[in-house]
Order: C-alpha cells, then structure tokens, then sequence
C-alpha cells in the first residue's frame, strides 16, 4: 500500500491532479451548514417570511449536499474503486457506512424542513435545528475522513480531465441566479491560490469583476441570514 503519509498534504505538484477544489467546496458546506442550526433558532416562531428566507437556504445546502455525494460517487468513487481497489479496500466500508449516515440525516432534514417551511412553528424548527447538528455531526466526521485518506489517492489516480469534469459537474448544481453569490461564498475561505487558478479559465474582464462583486454578494447574503456579513469562518473543522 501507498504510505498515504508522504502524500497527505501533497494535493498539487508535478504529475498530480490538483484536487483542492475539494476542500474549497468542503470549506462552504462546513460554514453554512454548521451555522444553520443557528440560523433556524433564530427565527421567531409565525415569521413566515424569515422562515422562508432561512428555509430557502438550509434547502440549497442540502440539495448542494446530496448533489456533492451523488457525484462523488458516480464519477470518483467509482473509478477509483477500479484502479486502486487494494489502497481502498481499508476506507470502503468507513466511506460507505458514512454516506449511508448523511444519506439518512439528509433525509430527515428534508422532510423537517418542508414541515417548518409550512407551519413557521417554534417546534419544528427546534426539531429541523436539531437534525441539522445531527447531519453536521455525521458531515464533519465524513469531509475529515475524506480530506485525510481519499484526496491524497484522487491526487494520484483521477486524470485531470475526470476532475475537471466532477468540478464542472459540482458547479452545475448550483443555479444560475445565484453563481455571483456561490462564487462568493467560494471566495470566504476558499485557498486563494486555488480560487486564482478558477479564474485564470474565465476571460480577462470577468477575472476582475468577479472576486469584488462576489465578495459583495456574499457580504450581503450573510448579514440578511447570519446577521453579520463575516460570519464564522473554520466552522466544522477539526481542532
């Protein structure tokens, strides 16, 4: 087997595929996830329009979420399955069984959060903030476990195409409406050696215009939801 040690911070570099976007990507779910718990508690019960307005956010991470994994596993997974199968063989029932777990948290969240979405209930709220720091629980254990023992085998064994088209793919989930925002959001924590090499694929005026408008559009994003336009930044990531 590989001694992952040697590879473990090596996500980049000659004859490698760069794959921290991965951790990019990693960095918004912990943030906005992890304060979401937050943000639903601090809805007074009978505000429908507050409620919308956080429920409409809580349900774009989870779909983003569930897109994230679903795609993990139908264009990384299982290649790599294919042509490492013995550096794998000691993570596959871990990754699975964690899946599994936010699969299920997933779930629950959904159907807790269209039922606070109808009602605007303190109850159901408290219940759908509850289930959404099970899912962190569950989420934050997976990403660690993932940034520790996955990429350093994607960095080796995916081609750059196969990542370009996951990350291509990872982009798409995101609507179109809000790409200046999730750019922004990308933009928060995101590495920005990984972010410049982003816009160094875009034409000339959008490499400029973009990271300035995207910081604005996430500042105000987060001061209409978190209440302040810098929220917590490292939320979900271990000590």
């Amino acid at each position: 087997m590989t001694d992952h040690t040697t590879h473990q911070q090596r996500l980049h570099g000659p004859g490698l595929t760069d794959v921290r976007m991965m951790k990019v990507a990693h960095s918004s779910f912990r943030r906005e996830l992890g304060l979401s718990p937050a943000a639903v508690r601090g809805v007074r019960a009978g505000d429908q329009r507050r409620t919308t307005t956080v429920a409409d956010h809580v349900d774009l991470f989870l779909s983003l979420l569930h897109h994230h994994h679903t795609i993990e596993d139908d264009l990384l997974w299982s290649a790599l399955l294919t042509r490492v199968p013995q550096e794998l063989a000691p993570l596959v029932h871990v990754m699975e069984s964690q899946h599994e777990q936010v699969a299920d948290h997933l779930h629950l969240a959904h159907q807790a959060l269209d039922r606070w979405r109808r009602t605007a209930s303190g109850a159901d709220g408290e219940m759908l903030a509850e289930l959404l720091a099970e899912l962190c629980t569950a989420l934050f254990e997976h990403l660690h476990a993932e940034e520790t023992h996955l990429l350093p085998i994607m960095v080796q064994h995916l081609t750059a195409a196969e990542w370009e088209e996951f990350t291509d793919q990872g982009m798409s989930s995101i609507p179109k409406r809000m790409m200046l925002l999730g750019f922004g959001m990308m933009l928060y924590e995101g590495d920005p050696d990984v972010i410049a090499l982003e816009l160094r694929k875009l034409p000339a005026p959008l490499r400029r215009l973009l990271p300035p408008l995207g910081r604005r559009a996430y500042r105000r994003y987060a001061r209409r939801l978190h209440g302040t336009p810098a929220p917590q930044r490292g939320a979900g990531v271990p000590a």
